[in-house]
Formats: structure tokens, C-alpha cells, sequence
């Protein structure tokens, strides 16, 4: 009964005639009142979910006597607990099977026990974000030796991180964010040979970060922002080669960025923001083909922005305000399609500011206060003095050094998809289970009930297009978000398979020319997919409409958009993907004209054994 509004409160006396009960299940719904103690008494239990209600009063202690309890919910609802010191773990020292336990954004107001790790020493994953809670983290934590995941962030947690921690082997996930943690980071950490994303922003931290980072391969997120550590950053961090999201900023962090960076090829996300870094940016961060996001605002560094930066092909924001950087801004810049933000405002910057690309965009407020920047009246600066070269000659240089290089590398690209997709089979391996790489867990929650409000009944008004499988919808959520729904007719054969594989693929596939999902609802007599908004529609109403018109620039970008996604789909990811429907229907158009490929209803994930040449008879090729 998962985000259906539920409202009301429980039945007193609801455990006294279900004995058999095995689980409850009513996470985000509108349930308020008290959790009642009779609960109990349903002696089978294995699984409470209240999460997301507005539950209030004590957690029942009666929960403790539910043997068999291995996952209790009680998260985002607003309940207490009997005492200043935290003794919910002692409700579960009996229990031999409690794995999870989640009391996030409940006011506990309570004090971390030192006891902590003499109970619930089963416990896989434990979760009290947010809830007031004081105190210090006890040595014995170590002693929770099976979990997985916690986290402790949002609190009021002060004193060091102890180095027991390092004795959490089975540790994936580990939030401590937004204490009052202070000391160094222990070098113990490193021992956690599993840790895939660490999270100690917002402390009071300091020294230095432990030179054996490097250690920890598995690590694939590491957010240290908002604290005190000084030193270089140690050159075995730049090691960690399959790491996707380093933040650092907001730290007292100094000495040079090392061109070791170039080894991050999978790196998303850099933020070194708000220190004390100094010398030249390497040209080696160029070579970063995935990064989105890249932030060394409010440093001391100088010299130039490397030419190199033209290859930093995903890259939405560049910020690098309040440096020392001087020369001008790189005219290889204006091949950045994807760019959204520029910041260089606040350097020692000179010359033209390019007119072309993701600068017709920009605002004056992207380059107040350099030396001597010139261009357009609109970016408050003086116009430049006319150049030797005519405007004819000078657009003629621009498209020799930035158009063709980039046409060149895009027929290269269609080549070797279309060569390596009939000649070579990949070896694949598993869809990764690591919970870090799992996008559900962060998928926004949307009930059958706000996608009736959002299509106004699945009305035909807002009917977007028919496939085989089900129809897809226009729909507006309360906050104004536009998506389109594309809802199962379960009565057709083959409709659960075809949604079970649309949601195998989306949930892993990570590429900015593939549709993207927002979220799923599905139930017993009800699924659909909530995925992003393609405001121009399908191309194939642009090839063959007389409404539409695209021009050679524009047929040529899709082109390239789709070759990416399909390069993608056989080639860069672990199992290859063959979608075997690809037509222009299924080739959906932004609000930029960039091309996403959409419906894997009928895709195949290639087995072992299978190479791509084997694929061709299935299907459209794709």
C-alpha cells in the first residue's frame, strides 16, 4: 500500500487477530497517531514499514519482542523515544535476524549509547539521519561487524571519528555528514576494502587526507567538503581510476593540482572549490571525456585555461571565478554543446570572448572583472579592435580549426560503431549489484495517485503517442516538472517482460543520448515508467511532416547523437545492449534538438557467447 494517501490512524488492537502476518507494508502514505504496542503480538512479523507518515508518540519497546523482525522502517515520521539515551538498541538485543533499521528524520533527541556495538550485532544497514542525536561515536562501533551501510549524518554528533571503523570490512556506504566531528580522518578507513561512497562534509575534520586513500579501489564517491583539512592532496588520491564524484571544496587544502588527475577517465564530478590550491591548471583534466561538473572556484591558481579543456566533451558547468588565471579564454570552448554555466569572473583574463556555442547563452555576469576581456555590449565590456581579418575569413579560420576537426571525429565515431557492431563481440559481465551504482535508490517516489493528478486522468489530451505495448502520456506534477508517463496495457502478451526489461536497462544505463528515468510505479494491476520530458517530440514527425523542417547542422547533430548512444549501448557499457527497434519514432528531441534514443521494451542484453554480428537478423540493426 506504498504511496497510495492513506490517512488515519492504526487499529489499536490491529497485532491481536493477524498472528500469521508476515509483513506491513504502508510506507509514504498520510497515516498518523501512534504505532500501536499490540503490533506484537503478530509474533510472524518479518517486515515493518511505516516509513513517510506522520506517526508521532514513542516507539513502541513491544517492537523488541518481535523475534523474527529482520527490516523495521519507522523513517521520516515524527517519533520518540523514552529516554535521553538512545536504548532502541537494547529493544533488539534478543534479535538475531534484525538486518535493517531505519529511524531517519525522527526527533530522537537522544544520546549515541558506548554500547552501541554490544547490540544488534546482526545489523546490516542502519540509518538515523537526522535525527538530533548527540554525543560521540563509540569505539565499539567496530564491533558491527556485518554492516553494510550507515549513516549517521544530520546529527549533532561530536568528538573524533573513531578508528575502529576501519573494522567495518562488509562497509559499502558511510554518512556522517553534517556533525560536529572533529580530529583527522583515521588512516584506519582505508581498511574498509569495500567502501564505495564516503560522505564527512560539514564536520570540523582536519590534517590531512589519509595517503592511503588509494587503497580503497572500490571507493566511488568522496564528498569531504565544509571542514577544516589542510596539506596537498595526497597524489595517491588522483590513483583511484574508476572513482566518479571527488569533493573537497570549502577545506583549507594547498600546493598544486597533479596532472595524475588525467587518470580519473570515468570522473563526473571535481569540485576542489574554496581552498588554497596554487600553479597551473594540467592540461591532462582535457582528456576527462565524462566530466559534467567542474568547479576550482575561489583558489590561487594561474596561468591559463588550457586549450585542452575543448575536450571535455560532457561538461555542463565550469566554474573557475576568483583565481589568478590570465590569457585568454580558449576559443576550443565553443565546440561544448552540453555547456550550461561559465564562470570566469574575477581573473586576470584578456582578449576576445568567443560568440559561438554555449556562449550565445552566457551573461556578462559569467566574466565581470578580468584585465582586459572584449566582445558584445550585452557582456559589459568594450568591443574588440578590429582585426586584420575580415569577418568572412575569420568565421573561414573558426570552422578549419574547430567545425571540421569535429566533423572528422564524428564520421570516425559512426565508422567504428557501425565496423565494430558487425566484427566484434564484447565479453560481458553481470549488471553490477553495488548499491552505489544503483539509481533507484535515489529515484524521486511518484504513487498511481499524483500520475492520475499529473494526466488529468490519463486523459486523451494529454495522450503523447501509442507503442506496442502501452500508450505514453503528457504529465505536470504540482512542482511544475513536465514528464512523459508511458503506461503498460497488462493485457497484452508480453507486456511484463517488456516492462521488467525496460526497467533492467534504464536503472544501470548511464548516457546523456539515452532517455532517462525518473521513476517507476508499479503494483499488482498497474506499471508504468515516468521519464524525462521531450518537449520537440519523435524524429520521425520532423523528417515527415510539413510542419517541420531540419536543416543539414541539425540532421547531422542527431545523427551523431544517436551514433553515440547506440556506440554506448554495443561497446561502453559491461553486457552490450542490442535494441532491436530503432527507428525515428524511438529517436526523441529536447528542447536543444539533441537526439535521445528511447524504448528498450524489446531489448537484448547479450549473454555470454553472443557476439553483435549474431544479433542482426533480430531486428532493426541497433
Amino acid at each position: 500500500m506504498l504511496g497510495n494517501h492513506l490517512s488515519g490512524t492504526l487499529p489499536s488492537d490491529m497485532g491481536l487477530f493477524l498472528p500469521n502476518l508476515r509483513g506491513i507494508y504502508l510506507e509514504v502514505n498520510e497515516l498518523g497517531g501512534t504505532i500501536p504496542a499490540s503490533i506484537c503480538n503478530a509474533s510472524q512479523l518479518i517486515l515493518v514499514d511505516l516509513g513517510g507518515n506522520s506517526f508521532s508518540g514513542l516507539i513502541p519497546k513491544s517492537l523488541g519482542n518481535l523475534r523474527l523482525l529482520q527490516r523495521l522502517n519507522l523513517g521520516l515520521n515524527n517519533l520518540t523515544i523514552e529516554s535521553s539515551e538512545l536504548n532502541i538498541f537494547s529493544y533488539f538485543s534478543s534479535n538475531a535476524y534484525l538486518k535493517n533499521l531505519y529511524l531517519s528524520m525522527n526527533p530522537l533527541n537522544g544520546v549515541l549509547p558506548n554500547s552501541i556495538g554490544n547490540h544488534s550485532i546482526f545489523l546490516e544497514e542502519l540509518d538515523f539521519t537526522g535525527c538530533t542525536i548527540k554525543g560521540n561515536i563509540a569505539i565499539d562501533i567496530g564491533n558491527l561487524s556485518r554492516l553494510t551501510y550507515m549513516s549517521l549524518g544530520g546529527n549533532d554528533l561530536a568528538g573524533p571519528i573513531p578508528t575502529t571503523i576501519g573494522r567495518l570490512s562488509m562497509l559499502e556506504r558511510l554518512f556522517l555528514f553534517d556533525n560536529r566531528l572533529k580530529g583527522p580522518i583515521p588512516s584506519d578507513i582505508c581498511y574498509s576494502g569495500r567502501l564505495g561512497n564516503l560522505n564527512l562534509a560539514g564536520n570540523k575534520l582536519s590534517g590531512q587526507i589519509p595517503k592511503c586513500v588509494n587503497n580503497i579501489t572500490s571507493l566511488r564517491y568522496l564528498t569531504l567538503a565544509f571542514n577544516q583539512l589542510t596539506s596537498r592532496v595526497p597524489l595517491s588520491l588522483w590513483r583511484l581510476t574508476d572513482i566518479l564524484v571527488v569533493d573537497l571544496s570549502s577545506n583549507s587544502l594547498s600546493g598544486s593540482i597533479s596532472s595524475s588527475i588525467g587518470n580519473m577517465k570515468v570522473l563526473t564530478i571535481l569540485n576542489l572549490s574554496r581552498n588554497q590550491l596554487s600553479g597551473h591548471i594540467p592540461e591532462t583534466i582535457g582528456g576527462l571525456i565524462s566530466l559534467a561538473n567542474l568547479s576550482l572556484a575561489v583558489n590561487q591558481l594561474e596561468g591559463s585555461i588550457p586549450i585542452s579543456f575543448g575536450g571535455l566533451v560532457s561538461l555542463e558547468l565550469l566554474d573557475l571565478f576568483g583565481n589568478n588565471l590570465s590569457g585568454e579564454i580558449p576559443k576550443s570552448l565553443v565546440v561544448l554543446r552540453y555547456l550550461k554555466y561559465l564562470n570566469v569572473s574575477y581573473n586576470k583574463l584578456r582578449g576576445e570572448i568567443p560568440t559561438q556555442g554555449p556562449f550565445v547563452n552566457f551573461s556578462a555576469e559569467s566574466f565581470m572583472s578580468n584585465d582586459a576581456l572584449c566582445g558584445l555590449i550585452r557582456l559589459n565590456v568594450p568591443p574588440c579592435k578590429e582585426a586584420s581579418l575580415g569577418p568572412r575569413k575569420a568565421i573561414g579560420v573558426s570552422i578549419l580549426k574547430y567545425v571540421l576537426p569535429t566533423l572528422g571525429l564524428t564520421i570516425i565515431v559512426v565508422f567504428v560503431v557501425l565496423v565494430s557492431g558487425k566484427l566484434h563481440g564484447k565479453k560481458n559481465s553481470k549488471l553490477s549489484n553495488n548499491k552505489d551504482s544503483m539509481p533507484w535508490l535515489t529515484w524521486r517516489r511518484i504513487s498511481h495517485q499524483q500520475l492520475l493528478q499529473a494526466t488529468e486522468g490519463f486523459s486523451e489530451n494529454n495522450l503523447l503517442g501509442e507503442g506496442s505495448f502501452g500508450s505514453v502520456y503528457k504529465g505536470r506534477f504540482l512542482d511544475g516538472t513536465y514528464v512523459a508517463i508511458k503506461v503498460l496495457n497488462l493485457e497484452l502478451e508480453g507486456a511484463f517482460k517488456s516492462f521488467d526489461i525496460e526497467c533492467e536497462i534504464l536503472q544501470h544505463v548511464r548516457h546523456r543520448n539515452l532517455v532517462k528515468i525518473i521513476s517507476v510505479c508499479s503494483n499488482i494491476d498497474f506499471k508504468a515508467l515516468v521519464l524525462e520530458y521531450m518537449s520537440k517530440g519523435n524524429l520521425e514527425m520532423w523528417l515527415y511532416s510539413n510542419a517541420h523542417c531540419l536543416n543539414m547542422l541539425q540532421r547531422l547533430n542527431i545523427m551523431i547523437d544517436v551514433a553515440a548512444a547506440l556506440e554506448y549501448l554495443h561497446l561502453g557499457y559491461s553486457t552490450p545492449i542490442i535494441l532491436c527497434d530503432l527507428k525515428p519514432s524511438n529517436v526523441l528531441l529536447d528542447e536543444d534538438m539533441v537526439g535521445h534514443v528511447a524504448d528498450f521494451g524489446i531489448a537484448k542484453l547479450l549473454s555470454d557467447g553472443i557476439s553483435l554480428t549474431q544479433t542482426m537478423t533480430m531486428a532493426t540493426i541497433g
